[in-house]
């Protein structure tokens, strides 16, 4: 009985890392709602993961089972090596930090699209989508008719919650003249009805130039690279 409590134990210490990888995951994107299998699976396939890369590092378990005969009795002992357990943490966490990054900015989704795999972004929804490609001054017009402007600041996770908070923000009367909201910004929540938003080019009257993420440039310098043709000097 002691055995099989000990091997649990150790089977529980081996998958923590799988479980830290998709935690971390989960507070750092948006994802679909999940049942308990669906978390446990995912966490199984970050363990692997884990473990194929961490193989490539070192050659033992960072955790093994001692046993020491004493008469009729068996005594059982963890062991483990602390730079090991460190180096399994690290490789868990910069996973979960490298699948966020490439969920939050539609890496996977871009690539199939790419080899014309797939059309579909990565991403849980196109409201998602719309607000990690589009930032900067907005339009919103409310079920009641009224227009608010203002720059995104923050943005729900998902449209059922439909919420925005808006910075520097002003009403738009029906004479299309502006009316400056005093303080930091309005908050606009789900009650608020929102019908439809607008992304504005426009920066204090002058168009406002849009910036591509660095990691976005990157990639579009590779496929200029993979694009080129050889030429007599490339032989």
């Amino acid at each position: 009985m002691a055995e099989f409590k000990i091997e649990a134990v150790v089977v529980l210490l081996l998958l923590l890392p799988g479980f830290l990888a998709s935690r971390l995951k989960q507070r750092l994107t948006v994802v679909r709602d999940q049942s308990e299998l669906d978390k446990l699976v995912e966490a199984l396939l970050y363990t692997f993961v884990i473990y194929i890369s961490f193989s490539f590092f070192a050659k033992s378990f960072p955790v093994t089972v001692s046993t020491v005969k004493k008469g009729e009795n068996t005594e059982y002992s963890l062991r483990s090596d602390p730079t090991q357990l460190l180096l399994l943490a690290a490789i868990a966490i910069g996973l979960a930090v490298f699948m966020s990054f490439a969920t939050n900015y539609d890496l996977w989704g871009r690539f199939f699209r790419w080899i014309k795999v797939s059309n579909r972004s990565w991403r849980d929804t196109i409201w998602s989508d719309v607000f990690h490609n589009f930032r900067g001054a907005v339009q919103v017009e409310l079920s009641d008719s009224r227009i608010v402007m203002g720059w995104l600041k923050y943005f729900s996770d998902r449209p059922s919650d439909s919420s925005l908070f808006l910075e520097k923000a002003a009403w738009v009367t029906a004479d299309y003249q502006r009316v400056p909201i005093t303080g930091p910004g309005i908050f606009l929540t789900e009650s608020s009805g929102i019908r439809s938003i607008s992304f504005l080019n426009w920066h204090d009257g002058r168009p406002k130039k849009t910036r591509r993420h660095w990691s976005l440039r990157v990639l579009r310098s590779f496929y200029k690279v993979l694009r080129r043709k050889p030429t007599k000097t490339d032989f």
